[in-house]
């Protein structure tokens, strides 16, 4: 059976007070929407049919997608859904109404309201024990089945009591929720509200269904502290998934882990870790502290920080070890290779079993273009050393420490630039 999802996102989204759509702020590195759409994969559902209104320009760049209706004038959650009718052609097809606000949907409990559907009722929802309900609306039951959801507004001292809250999240025959939508009434407020469709149904003689989940895998995302939860829900989780993969992290509650970053068994990280997007870092490798990865590689058995910044597009091989006070970026550095403290490498290969000395800078930017420094094998340069590239520095030599390069070095050649050391006899004082 056909399983298509309505995804709701046409919300101003006001309390976030920012310039960019609420569906595309990030938590770990991924826009709340894709979290959603992650989860919606997972159910292999055929279509994905998007609402939009506010920004919707933004937000169709964003989905890559032709299927979306825009809701102007914005009248409710019912009339959403509603504009979206046309684009259904098969009306037994299962549809599964989302909000790109509440990205954490878990799919194995879609996939048991899908079953629900399939097993005789007209509409599943999706609901969750509150620690404070306020604000939510609450599921009234009546044995296993929903009779109605009363909202806050209408609530009473008796339903107040009630702490199993609806999510909003839907599941019921494009049929029958667009019959129970056509009957669907407008609202003092002026709008349809979706929720509306429960107590039709239920007048009807109809099944409800509920299906129940952990609270934090249903959080909304209203403002900026709402996303600040969020964040804080998934770098757990994420934290918890790599130890039980094999991870050792000292204090994890201080490692920030993107939702992209790969990270295998037998890696240590210290206190104060920030890996970013698309970090991948291999076997036996330690993150020291006050460390921050962003885009790049590194291979087994490195050692990496305190206080190092590897940049995008680096390439780390295995056995390198990066010390404190170094900036990396852009670069390749080979096996066995050292760069240990207070240097910056950029737009650079440095071979194998090479040797970096403090305070050396590759000089990669003349003001107008970046450009490449290729240091080779088992090459040592001293402390204090500005390479002006273009350069290449060969195989197997040597510079000495205070030089500024800016000629190529030959294999097996030791390079030294320094002005002529002078000493002058001091003044005594009267």
């Amino acid at each position: 059976m056909e399983v298509v999802s309505i995804i709701l996102a046409a919300g101003k989204g006001k309390r976030m007070n920012s310039d960019l759509p609420k569906p595309m702020h990030k938590i770990a590195g991924k826009s709340l929407m894709n979290w959603l759409e992650d989860s919606l994969d997972e159910l292999k559902v055929s279509k994905k049919l998007y609402v939009l209104g506010h920004q919707s320009e933004k937000l169709i760049k964003s989905i890559g997608t032709t299927d979306y209706v825009i809701q102007e004038p914005q009248l409710g959650t019912g009339h959403a859904v509603n504009l979206t009718k046309d684009k259904i052609k098969n009306h037994e097809s299962i549809i599964i109404i989302a909000y790109a606000d509440t990205p954490f949907v878990p799919s194995d409990k879609i996939k048991k309201m899908i079953s629900q559907i399939k097993n005789g009722y007209d509409i599943s929802i999706l609901g969750f024990v509150a620690s404070n309900p306020k604000g939510y609306g609450r599921v009234v039951k009546k044995g296993n089945e929903v009779i109605k959801i009363v909202e806050e507004v209408d609530i009473d001292e008796e339903t107040k009591k009630i702490n199993l809250c609806n999510s909003g999240i839907l599941a019921g025959r494009a049929c029958d929720i667009y019959n129970y939508l056509n009957k669907v009434k407008k609202s003092s407020n002026g709008e349809y509200f979706l929720t509306d469709i429960i107590s039709l149904c239920v007048k009807d003689g109809s099944k409800v269904g509920l299906v129940s989940s952990p609270e934090e895998d249903l959080i909304g995302i209203n403002d900026r502290e709402d996303l600040s939860k969020a964040e804080l829900i998934i770098q757990n989780r994420l934290r918890i998934q790599h130890m039980k993969n094999g991870v050792t992290m000292l204090d994890p509650r201080s490692v920030y882990i993107d939702a992209s970053s790969k990270i295998q068994k037998d890696v240590t990280i210290e206190p104060n870790v920030f890996i970013g997007a698309n970090v991948e870092i291999q076997s036996k490798t330690i993150i020291k502290s006050f460390s921050y990865l962003e885009d790049c590689f590194i291979g087994r058995n490195c050692s990496i920080g305190p206080f190092a910044r590897v940049r995008p597009e680096t390439e780390i091989l295995e056995n390198v070890k990066i010390g404190n006070f170094v900036e990396i970026k852009k670069s390749k550095i080979n096996d066995n290779s050292k760069v240990n403290h207070l240097t910056y490498i950029g737009d650079t290969t440095i071979g194998t079993s090479s040797n970096i000395g403090a305070g050396t800078i590759t000089c990669n930017y003349d003001g107008e273009q970046k450009h490449k420094t290729n240091i080779g094998n088992h090459v040592f340069i001293g402390s204090n050393v500005a390479l002006v590239a273009p350069i290449n520095i060969k195989d197997n030599s040597i510079v000495g420490a205070g030089s500024t390069l800016t000629k190529d070095v030959e294999e097996n050649l030791i390079a030294v630039e320094r002005s002529k050391q002078k000493q002058f006899k001091r003044r005594k004082k009267n």
